[in-house]
């Protein structure tokens, strides 16, 4: 026989708890009954939920593997699993995306995915809950001549401060232009705002936006166009989500460290709430470097020649530099678990912080990576990816959708339908 139905204090009492729990546990929970179930599923508690976890800066970030498969015939798809060597495990969706598209950066629990040559919306998924969005582009701003390529850089970001989620997009007329177009939409408010500037090298496109703590980080590349220019410093370009406000640092590494026709090899993450950089250097030997960011109140304002990273650790990769460009750059670098990670070509290297101290100067000799490991070879039909800076949560990419009518354009649009009606109606 069935029992009474719950009193409907014990749902409230249930909200409370579940509402105190890490985002993982909180899925788990929607299979203990029926209640737990109904609190879970209510969009009041996913809101309250991701908000109580926007707030604990304390929660430790995980390394995301995504897997995106392509089948001719068939919707791509994207698959996710948690890295970390504490708790590893798949998420519990896979999740359909437009054919072509390619992960842009991590915002928290989200992933925003584009097409970065065309005008087609941008799309946002929810690994822990399936829900996906897209987010229309913003109407052409023409700023290169008739037949040039357009590159876009699109990065999801959230401001602690504002408990904004704004899209950025950054635009150049080719891959070794510096002047930049940047675009920015505050999700689930207003339209697309523009503005242009003058970045000290162009923007790579092989090192993704990172997020932390409201800045979105971008690597600049100062490689030029042909052999015997003088080669411009390689940076890092900071927008601040809040005010969009961007700024420029160096990075740490000379100038004249790389070829003057080659990007610097560089791989952005974040480590312990703070960005991180993994560079490989163009060394005989292959020298990897990680180094952080000091914090931005320690910057000199107007002055970037004094660096603002600290070394942390440095280790061989036993490779030779001709064999590492052959890739051009890192597949991923991440941290967990006190070990630093990194991935280039089919191998990973593992290099533990546990018990050692700070490099003394990036000249100093450094001892051998720790694990080099062999990567299992992946299907023809598959493209993977590992990014740090994730966190889990129950946010619904659904309550970022803007209204059509708030997008770039709506208005033009308007006035021609309203225009041409008037003229067709006109008897002379």
């Amino acid at each position: 026989m069935r029992g009474p139905a719950p009193p409907p204090e014990s749902a409230e009492l249930v909200r409370e708890i579940l509402l105190k729990l890490p985002t993982r546990d909180v899925a788990r929970c929607r299979c203990v009954c029926r209640l737990w179930r109904g609190v879970v599923a209510e969009p009041t508690f996913s809101s309250l939920h991701a908000e109580a976890a926007a707030n604990n800066i304390s929660v430790p970030s995980e390394p995301l593997l995504v897997t995106v498969t392509r089948v001719p015939g068939r919707p791509d798809e994207a698959s996710f699993s948690i890295v970390s060597s504490s708790r590893p495990a798949p998420m519990p969706h896979r999740i359909a995306i437009p054919g072509g598209y390619s992960l842009s950066n991590v915002c928290s629990g989200l992933l925003c995915f584009a097409f970065d040559r065309t005008q087609a919306p941008v799309f946002i998924c929810n690994p822990v809950t399936g829900e996906t969005a897209t987010v229309p582009t913003p109407v052409e701003w023409r700023v290169s001549k008739p037949g040039d390529a357009v590159y876009h850089h699109y990065a999801l970001g959230f401001s602690p401060s504002t408990k904004e989620h704004k899209l950025l997009r950054f635009t150049a007329n080719s891959i070794y232009d510096t002047e930049i177009h940047q675009s920015v939409c505050t999700l689930g408010s207003g339209g697309w705002r523009r503005r242009s500037y003058i970045s000290q090298g162009h923007l790579m496109c092989t090192s993704p936006p990172v997020l932390v703590d409201g800045n979105l980080y971008l690597v600049t590349s100062g490689r030029i166009r042909l052999l015997g220019q003088h080669r411009n410093p390689d940076g890092m370009l900071v927008v601040d989500v809040a005010t969009e406000v961007h700024r420029t640092c160096l990075l740490p590494v000379r100038a004249d460290a790389y070829p003057q026709n080659m990007d610097p090899m560089v791989y952005t993450f974040e480590m312990s709430g703070r960005l991180c950089l993994a560079v490989n250097l163009y060394d005989p030997r292959c020298k990897l470097q990680f180094w952080v960011m000091s914090p931005p109140d320690q910057w000199v304002e107007g002055d970037d020649s004094k660096l603002c990273w600290d070394l942390l650790y440095s280790s061989y990769i036993n490779d030779s530099y001709r064999d590492s460009y052959r890739f051009n750059t890192p597949t991923g670098a991440w941290f967990d678990d006190g070990t630093l990670c990194f991935t280039h070509r089919d191998f990973l290297f593992k290099h533990s912080t546990t018990g050692r101290s700070p490099e003394p100067s990036p000249d100093a000799d450094c001892p051998q990576c720790d694990l080099r490991l062999e990567l299992p070879p992946k299907p023809s039909n598959c493209k993977w990816n590992i990014v740090g800076g994730y966190r889990s949560s129950l946010l619904s990419p659904l309550t970022l959708a803007t209204p059509p009518w708030s997008w770039d354009g709506e208005e033009e649009r308007k006035e021609f339908e309203h225009a041409m009606f008037l003229t067709l109606r006109r008897h002379q």
